[in-house]
């Protein structure tokens, strides 16, 4: 396991697609017909396919995944992490629940049952840096904050 502070990150990414040519064609036509890139074309068609799924939330009503994705948005790495793992742990990855774990696990980001996001952004290199060494043991140790 390789934890990486992405906080640099660019503002988009090189993603490499293997398509058969059938799915190929018909995105060259698309972008065709609605006079847009190959890009453009296949991120409207994620939008689109986000805004049309529904998920049943915690009162009971439909969200579209486009819409949780927008609560769970952020440009910063921390916000982001704990905000998808407070709507949706379900979708964390290894790397990502051994992150959250340690910050449910660390007396020091709370305060009275209340996760103090400010404290964990603060903090967020060094809890990788815990986090990597000890990716080979058993289990998580809680951060110490210093001071």
């Amino acid at each position: 396991m390789t934890i990486q502070n992405k906080s640099k990150s660019p503002t988009s990414v090189t993603l490499s697609l293997r398509l058969d040519p059938r799915s190929k064609y018909l995105i060259d036509l698309l972008g065709r017909e609605q006079k847009r890139g190959l890009t453009a074309v296949i991120e409207r068609s994620v939008e689109r396919a986000a805004a049309d799924t529904f998920l049943m939330s915690e009162g009971g009503e439909g969200i579209s995944f486009l819409a949780m994705v927008d609560q769970i948005w952020s440009t910063d790495e921390p916000t982001r992490l704990c905000n998808l793992a407070r709507l949706r742990a379900d979708l964390l990855t290894v790397d990502e629940m051994r992150i959250w774990e340690t910050v449910k696990i660390s007396p020091g980001f709370w305060q009275e049952g209340r996760l103090q996001l400010g404290l964990v952004q603060a903090h967020w290199d060094a809890l990788l840096v815990q986090i990597e060494r000890r990716q080979y043991l058993p289990n998580n140790k809680p951060f110490d904050l210093p001071g």
